[in-house]
């Protein structure tokens, strides 16, 4: 199986390299192989059981910048020098693995915007409280923009649906058990949500 795996990687890699940059012909061999290399069950998995609570998003940022470098640098792929997938895992361990732990601590480390940090913009103490007015902002979603944005294959969890639980009180375990979602999932989408349209958030409550 390996032999075959390697041997179709291989070819895929070889097919890349033939076709002009930009080509379709190359851009579909550069699909299959990153969908092979995903595929294969064989990625390697450096300093896994470290960096407890983010080795999951370290490890995607990795494979992400990996495969975009891949696609990019298909050129320097030597088949003489060893297979497809070791070619990779040294580029994975070695390299985009070690450069994804200080952005993802990064991140981790800045103030990541939430429901709280709205405060900075309250208005007057004689308007609403700052919660009912996210509350309604959220509920009104007069464009529908908070009710279509949700996670992939999961159109309930939408950000509307996971923002009124939050505003609730409901804890993230709570919330992913609900929708039977992964709670990193559910998270890593509501932060997101809320970066995106934390500018909205802002307007709707300084206008009122």
């Amino acid at each position: 199986m390996n032999v075959q795996l390697n041997e179709q990687l291989k070819q895929l890699a070889l097919a890349a390299q033939q076709q002009p940059s930009l080509t379709l012909l190359r851009q579909l061999a550069l699909r299959q192989l990153v969908n092979g290399i995903l595929n294969s069950g064989r990625l390697c998995r450096p300093q896994s059981g470290q960096f407890l609570g983010i080795y999951d998003d370290i490890y995607d940022e990795a494979v992400q910048e990996l495969l975009l470098y891949i696609c990019q640098n298909i050129d320097k792929y030597n088949p003489e020098r060893g297979e497809v997938m070791a070619w990779v895992n040294v580029l994975l361990e070695r390299r985009f693995f070690k450069e994804a732990i200080p952005k993802i601590m990064d991140k981790q480390n800045m103030q990541r915007m939430s429901l709280s940090d709205l405060d900075q913009i309250a208005p007057p103490e004689s308007n609403p409280c700052l919660t009912d007015m996210i509350k309604q902002c959220i509920e009104l979603d007069s464009e529908n923009i908070f009710k279509n944005e949700h996670i992939e294959n999961h159109p309930r969890a939408n950000f509307q649906a996971l923002a009124r639980r939050r505003l609730l009180g409901k804890s993230w375990k709570e919330i992913a058990a609900e929708f039977d979602i992964k709670l990193s999932t559910v998270s890593r989408f509501y932060d997101r949500c809320l970066n995106k349209f934390s500018a909205k958030i802002k307007e709707y409550c300084t206008d009122i």
